[in-house]
């Protein structure tokens, strides 16, 4: 009889951690969503302070920023460049590289572009390996494009 008074417990308390991360995960939307929108329409101080929140939530902020990036204004587009670039976890940034390597190589604006550009040279020149690797290979790949449309 006890063990199954434990096993309801167990139950009961997986069921409310599971509630608690949902709300947890919402939560974190809605506070990504909120940064990205002040980056978006905010120049000055503001956008910095947004571009460290949304760096703080790494990985979370990365699909949303993606999104943001389709409709946003040059201004818009550079920010959230900016909150990518000040994303300090390894694999969130491996996770951007795909992202930076497309708008520096097709972006119709050439601030955006140089903007995306730069940020994958400064992390290629980053002393996590990995990540160095990973950056070079999109700025290799940026260089045989544009020599591609040069020659062609």
């Amino acid at each position: 009889m006890r063990r199954a008074a434990w096993e309801k417990h167990r139950v009961k308390t997986a069921l409310v951690v599971c509630l608690f991360m949902a709300a947890c995960s919402d939560r974190t939307e809605d506070e990504v969503r909120a940064q990205v929108a002040i980056l978006l329409a905010q120049e000055g101080s503001a956008a910095p302070i947004a571009a460290e929140r949304l760096a703080q939530k790494g990985r979370a902020a990365i699909p949303i920023i993606e999104s943001a990036l389709h409709t946003a204004t040059p201004v818009g587009k550079k920010n959230l460049i900016l909150a990518l670039r000040k994303i300090s976890d390894p694999a969130a940034r491996k996770e951007a590289i795909p992202l930076l390597g497309h708008l520096a190589g097709h972006d119709p604006l050439p601030d955006v572009r140089r903007e995306a550009e730069w940020t994958l040279k400064q992390w290629a020149a980053t002393g996590d390996p990995s990540l160095a690797t990973e950056a070079r290979k999109a700025l290799r790949a940026l260089d045989e494009a544009k020599g591609t449309e040069e020659a062609g």
